[in-house]
């Protein structure tokens, strides 16, 4: 199975996204952080389709000859929104199991630790980082409104955790 230093590029990634959440939370200037949750929400997103590439890769030329391998890795798409929908259907083609362990993980509901009654939604978290992406890179600024480094940071936290989520199935 795939070892915890074969999922450095992922990690380094994620570690860059934490750096900038701390660096740009001390910015007071509201227009400049403003483009920077854009810039994180883009960012976030990248981190979450490569992430799942890397570990489910990974996994295949673990267990694949590399023929197999080498076919999953040349036909994963080059461009494939990460959205829960998404998410689970690449998983079930991995592993039914996997799709239903992400499927019930995304009904869990819990209270956000500092947000008062807010429950966390995990599948809208996902689905919200992915279209926000989109709007972002497609010009479409009116629609980001929500876009604050609290919403997005939010959103990574839920991101880390589903990350976490599919390299326990890979080992397991």
């Amino acid at each position: 199975m795939a070892s915890r230093s074969q999922h450095q590029g992922h990690d380094k990634y994620k570690s860059r996204i934490i750096h900038l959440f701390k660096l740009y939370a001390e910015d007071i200037n509201t227009e400049t952080q403003a483009d920077n949750a854009k810039y994180l929400a883009v960012l976030v997103s990248g981190y979450l389709e490569q992430a799942i590439k890397e570990i489910l890769l990974q996994y295949a030329s673990s267990i694949s000859a590399k023929p197999i391998s080498k076919y999953i890795k040349e036909t994963w798409p080059t461009s494939k929104n990460m959205t829960a929908t998404n998410i689970e259907s690449i998983l079930e083609q991995f592993n039914e199991g996997w799709s239903k362990e992400f499927s019930d993980w995304l009904k869990v509901t819990k209270k956000r630790e500092g947000r008062g009654n807010r429950k966390e939604d995990r599948k809208g978290d996902i689905n919200s980082i992915v279209k926000w992406r989109n709007y972002i890179a497609h010009g479409q600024e009116s629609k980001t409104t929500g876009v604050t480094l609290v919403s997005v940071k939010e959103k990574f936290i839920t991101i880390k955790d589903l990350v976490s989520l599919i390299e326990t199935m890979v080992k397991s």
